[in-house]
């Protein structure tokens, strides 16, 4: 018996889907010429500079200098690399539903179709036949995101290589990250498939891996020691202290006891370990919407997002007809190895509040 089309007018009033990635810290470490690895850490100093803005001065002359503190970064004096780690986890996609209820003015029949249309397309998806086509394109982009080093934002760009090493139990593989496209998602390589069947197998709840994920970046010849890089920044908002220029993100035991007299001032100080965010990694790893109407104009994939939001565009690439909360409505009629249904398994791995109310 062929299951009925059904394109909802409006989706259950509480409706929540948990993510299906979880994703360490990455934490940044100075590799030593002998091996070992030692934490990196966020110092906080202040400084001297000179304004440089691009507006109109306000009074008979703009103040030259800039006084400030700010956070950097830096590698140890003695440092023969980089090292970035973090642990990744992938879930089963049919336990992702949180949360699905009715609000007071749904109707007592939306919340079995529902569910019905979204078992149906978990079905398609990792059922019965086997992991999809689509399901496991959506893994081989997390693998070459990963592979790729993506995560590593701006220090990637700045390195003259970069090695990135993926642990699944016993099986070690290692990747060329900056042999590795960044904005395209075919040709993919032996490892790049390996990692692929591994994240599928979890999102389709046949077994539950761990990836340990490490990089480890070079700089050039006399470029490594006591080298800039980039961890997440701290947004602060409208209470940033007068004079603070950046705070960068860390983690573990800091040291930034406040000076009580002259003698105890230090002219830097330890804020904790360098690190980026989890949750500016899964936003690269995710970075492989290619599905999206402009994609073709545009010409880059975005991070999978309901509405495709795109930071470094400022742009919604995603209109209503497009977006996720539309295509949820109409899961039962989605075939899962088109464009749509990929970017729907996206949307179900990032997770998110579906919830509608009111009439729609």
């Amino acid at each position: 018996m062929t299951t009925p089309t059904i394109k909802f007018s409006k989706l259950p009033g509480v409706l929540s889907f948990t993510r299906r990635i979880n994703v360490t810290d990455c934490l940044f470490f100075s590799g030593m010429p002998d091996g070992s690895l030692k934490p990196l850490l966020v110092t906080r100093s202040g400084l001297r500079g000179t304004q440089n803005i691009n507006k109109k001065a306000t009074g008979d002359r703009q103040e030259v200098s800039n006084i400030q503190l700010t956070d950097s970064a830096k590698t140890d004096v003695e440092a023969a690399s980089l090292v970035v780690q973090m642990g990744i986890g992938f879930y089963a996609l049919q336990n992702g539903l949180n949360s699905c209820a009715l609000s007071k003015t749904d109707d007592e029949s939306l919340l079995g179709q529902f569910k019905a249309s979204f078992n149906g397309f978990l079905e398609r998806s990792a059922g019965a036949t086997g992991i999809s086509a689509g399901l496991q394109e959506v893994a081989n982009r997390y693998a070459r995101n990963i592979a790729n080093g993506r995560w590593l934002w701006r220090n990637r760009q700045y390195a003259q290589t970069v090695s990135v090493t993926v642990q699944c139990g016993d099986d070690i593989m290692t990747f060329d990250a900056l042999k590795t496209p960044l904005n395209r998602f075919d040709n993919y390589t032996a490892d790049e498939l390996k990692l692929g069947g591994y994240i599928a197998s979890c999102l389709a709840g046949q077994a539950q891996h761990k990836l340990t994920v490490g990089a480890i970046l070079n700089f050039g010849e006399g470029m490594n020691g006591s080298m800039e890089v980039y961890p997440s920044q701290n947004y602060l908002g409208g209470d940033k202290p007068k004079g603070f220029a950046r705070s960068l993100y860390a983690v573990g035991e800091s040291f930034l006891t406040p000076a009580t007299d002259l003698m105890a001032l230090q002219s830097s100080r330890i804020v904790g370990q360098a690190a980026l965010r989890d949750t500016k990694v899964a936003n690269a790893l995710r970075t492989m919407d290619t599905w999206y109407p402009d994609f073709e104009s545009h010409g880059l994939p975005i991070s999978v997002e309901p509405c495709g939001a795109n930071l470094d565009a400022q742009k919604m690439f995603r209109g209503n007809k497009e977006s996720s909360f539309t295509f949820m409505r109409q899961l039962n009629a989605t075939d899962v190895n088109s464009g749509e249904g990929m970017f729907m398994i996206a949307s179900l791995i990032r997770g998110g509040v579906y919830s509608e109310g009111g009439d729609k």
